[in-house]
């Protein structure tokens, strides 16, 4: 296993925290502007990754989705999503924290939210959790580039910047000084 699933998760609330703080500087006409992306705008590509994110966790919890699809809209402006996504990645970090490393092998189902049609897939724990990881840094790359191309320098969202910040004994290069 390259990284538990709580490790992930803790990564994705600090990846989000980042992302989020420097999408607060951008105008709401910024972050609503339809850029072309798969979901259009800053605010709905943020507003998928939190749906995606509830909806996995509520697969797990056996809670049956309530979404009509996955470009749903679950706030119509940033600092709500903010919130809300603050909230859910707490969820996750507590969700994940017990997850039995032993166990990831195991099989879980669950019913697609699809574009047309809801499938019913079954896979093993470890990739259900590595695809939401993907996900989230999929769609979080598409909105550090709309960030970027907005005239803002996003921040960095490198998975090893975070095990650094989390660790700093995984530094090995010495300081320059």
């Amino acid at each position: 296993m390259l990284a538990h699933p709580n490790i992930l998760a803790q990564y994705n609330a600090w990846a989000n925290k980042r992302l989020h703080g420097i999408c607060a500087e951008l105008s709401a006409e910024d972050i609503a502007l339809d850029r072309g992306a798969f979901f259009g705008s800053i605010l709905g590509t943020l507003n998928h990754i939190l749906l995606v994110d509830i909806l996995y966790r509520e697969r797990i919890e056996g809670i049956d989705s309530t979404f009509g699809g996955l470009d749903d809209t679950l706030h119509d402006d940033l600092p709500a999503l903010s919130a809300h996504q603050a909230e859910e990645d707490q969820r996750w970090i507590a969700l994940t924290k017990e997850v039995d490393a032993d166990r990831l092998d195991e099989n879980f189902v669950f019913w697609t939210l699809g574009l047309d049609k809801r499938d019913r897939r079954e896979v093993p724990k470890h990739i259900y959790f590595t695809n939401l990881a993907q996900h989230q840094a999929h769609h979080r790359g598409q909105t550090h580039n709309m960030v970027s191309i907005s005239g803002v320098k996003p921040p960095s969202l490198g998975y090893i910047d975070f095990r650094m910040e989390m660790d700093r004994s995984l530094i090995t290069t010495p300081d320059e000084n």
